[in-house]
């Protein structure tokens, strides 16, 4: 592989470290936020129907909500699996295979793939006949999290991927230039007497 220019391989190093730096705070917010989030809305669905709570004992409540947290709990932490795992896929040396996966990671970390997080808590709910909840945007887990998913992390990422592809081409021309130079290097050779 060809040897990126100097200027193109800091600024993409750099746009690199600003996008993982976005991911793992969005990651982080996930991680800790989230679930709380999801919750917060639980509540407010059940509170909302207060004849079907009256219906329940409490202990069969206190079980159901321990059910729905666990849930919640369980598929918050498979989107922070894969989060971390398209992170990681940043950290390839790799060029063309990242640049492949940009788009994929591009779809992935939309507000709209982290409220799939609630389809199965609102199977739960309805199975009890609440209402399904729905987090309403990034600002339903936090103000910080809207900015994040919303501003900084695809402004990053477009800067990234627009970088990631000049320096495919880049490579990819050099490449092109080097079989050249070598396909005209054997022609010039002059046959061997015989």
């Amino acid at each position: 592989m060809a040897p990126l220019d100097p200027g193109l391989l800091r600024d993409l190093t750099e746009a690199k470290a600003d996008l993982a730096r976005h991911g793992i705070v969005i990651v982080r917010t996930i991680e800790t936020e989230l679930e709380p989030a999801i919750m917060a809305e639980v509540k407010g669905s059940m509170a909302s129907s207060p004849r079907k709570l009256a219906q329940m004992e409490e202990d069969e409540l206190d079980k159901f909500v321990d059910r729905l947290r666990k849930l919640a709990e369980k598929k918050v932490g498979e989107l922070r699996g894969l989060y971390v795992r398209l992170l990681a896929k940043l950290g390839t040396e790799d060029l063309r295979s990242l640049v492949n996966e940009l788009e994929g990671i591009e779809q992935l970390m939309k507000w709209d793939r982290i409220t799939k997080t609630v389809e199965p808590v609102n199977e739960k709910l309805a199975e009890k006949g609440f209402r399904p909840i729905e987090l309403q945007g990034p600002e339903s887990v936090s103000d910080g999290f809207l900015v994040e998913l919303d501003q900084k992390w695809p402004a990053a990422f477009e800067r990234f991927k627009t970088l990631a592809i000049q320096a495919e081409k880049g490579i990819e021309e050099d490449e092109a230039e080097t079989r050249t130079t070598r396909a005209s290097h054997k022609t010039k050779k002059t046959p061997r007497k015989g």
